[in-house]
């Protein structure tokens, strides 16, 4: 009798051989904290408080009134108006035991690339607080339970128009919007062309977010645009509606710290009784709407 594959898997042979490498399940990687739709507002550290209060005065609001020569002029109140972000905590918690990590490959499920993913874990908890933020603007455009389409693109370009809004603009959709606009463009005529992101853009200037332009506003695109029950609630917005405080970990002098970005720290724990790692990644972060006449949501179909 031949020696076949199959009468070697009880001793010799494996049934299934584990590749070496480890790809990264399909999940949204954008960042929409790096794309500059958003005003960093810097930290709360040393403030005495967990919420900020942004001031605003309009300094540029009042034009001069037509007097006559010599007449006295009333005098116009200053308008002034704050916006609070509260400064909240996100964090992620891995436990690996001793065995665990020492029977992986080179490539493999280790401290060290637990750690790394923290700042996956970080940037898709910023992405739904800026989701979550983008839902509290007072003009909504669109339609519940109808598909985007260009005409809703139009009005909410034409809400930001008439607020005298300057630009630079951005909008932040769901795959679904995204998809939806994209495919009421095909029935349209004329100049109007959209651009998506080329591999230059998302290397030098965005990220796997950036989804490309059209009208001249760049479009942002995450599955962490807030969804009820019927529909997507995206929006659009000019530089300065919306704004983001965060807060810095200092970690006591002596402690296993891993850095891996700016804005998180991601800190090795010993659980000697157990044979267990622990991987612990804190940070700090508030995002809200500073300036509601700034933006429009755009609410349509999920």
């Amino acid at each position: 009798m031949p020696i076949t594959e199959v009468s070697l898997e009880t001793d010799l042979r494996l049934a299934v051989a584990l590749d070496t490498s480890l790809r990264i399940i399909l999940a949204d990687m954008g960042s929409i904290r790096k794309s500059g739709a958003l005003v960093n507002l810097g930290t709360i550290d040393g403030t005495g408080s967990d919420t900020s209060r942004i001031r605003f005065a309009g300094l540029a609001s009042d034009p001069f009134v037509t007097a006559a020569d010599g007449a006295a002029v009333a005098e116009t109140a200053l308008t002034d108006a704050s916006a609070d972000i509260a400064v909240v905590r996100g964090a992620l918690v891995r436990e690996l035991t001793d065995l665990a990590n020492l029977t992986g490959f080179a490539e493999d499920i280790n401290p060290m690339s637990l750690a790394q993913s923290m700042a996956w874990g970080y940037e898709a908890w910023f992405n739904g607080l800026v989701g979550t933020a983008v839902t509290g603007f007072t003009t909504d455009v669109g339609a519940t339970g109808v598909d985007m389409s260009v005409d809703d693109y139009y009005d909410a370009i034409f809400t930001l128009e008439l607020a005298v809004v300057p630009g630079p603009f951005y909008c932040l959709l769901a795959p679904r919007q995204l998809a939806d606009l994209q495919n009421s463009l095909r029935a349209e005529a004329g100049a109007v062309q959209f651009m998506p992101a080329t591999a230059d853009m998302l290397k030098i200037k965005w990220g796997e977010g950036y989804a490309g332009e059209f009208l001249g506003v760049s479009i942002v695109k995450s599955s962490f645009v807030n969804t009820t029950a019927a529909d997507e609630e995206g929006g659009m917005w000019g530089l300065g509606a919306i704004g983001y405080k965060t807060g810095t970990v200092r970690p006591p002098i002596g402690a296993a710290v891993t850095s891996v970005n700016s804005e998180i720290v991601v800190e090795f724990e010993r659980q000697a009784a157990s044979g267990v790692t622990q991987i612990v990644g804190n940070g700090y972060a508030g995002v809200a709407i500073i300036e509601d006449a700034r933006g429009v949501g755009i609410v349509t179909d999920a």
